[in-house]
C-alpha cells in the first residue's frame, strides 16, 4: 500500500547526497521547479570531478528540464559533469526520445536494479 498522497507524489524532494557528491532527486522536475533544482546545483559548484543525480525516485520529467541539466553539465566541463544514476523507466524513456548523444555534459551512471 502506497501511504503517500497523490498531490504529494508530485512534489520535488532534493536530497544532498555525499558519496557519491550530488544530489537526489524525487517526485516530479518541472518548469514550476527549475530555479530550486539551478540553486541546488549551484550550491554544489566547489565540488571538482563529477556531480551524480540519482533519479530513482523521479517520476517525472519535462524536456525543460532535461535541456537544464544538461546546459549545467555542459557548463561544469567534460570531467565535471553531471552523471544520471538509477533513471526511473518513465524518465528514461523521455532521454531515450532525445537521445544521449544530443545531451552533453550528461553521462549515463549506474542503472536501476530491479
Amino acid at each position: 500500500m502506497d501511504a503517500t498522497a497523490p498531490s504529494e507524489q508530485r512534489i520535488l524532494r532534493i536530497t544532498r547526497t555525499d558519496d557519491p557528491p550530488g544530489l537526489g532527486l524525487a517526485g516530479e522536475l518541472d518548469t514550476t521547479r527549475y530555479g530550486v533544482v539551478a540553486q541546488a546545483l549551484a550550491d554544489l559548484a566547489e565540488v571538482d570531478g563529477e556531480l551524480h543525480l540519482d533519479l530513482g525516485g523521479l517520476t517525472f520529467i519535462d524536456l525543460g528540464a532535461l535541456r537544464l541539466l544538461a546546459g549545467i553539465g555542459h557548463r561544469r566541463g567534460p570531467r565535471r559533469g553531471l552523471v544520471l544514476d538509477q533513471v526511473a523507466p518513465q524518465v528514461a524513456g523521455v532521454i531515450a526520445i532525445v537521445g544521449w548523444g544530443r545531451l552533453p555534459g550528461l553521462v549515463p551512471g549506474t542503472e536501476r536494479t530491479a
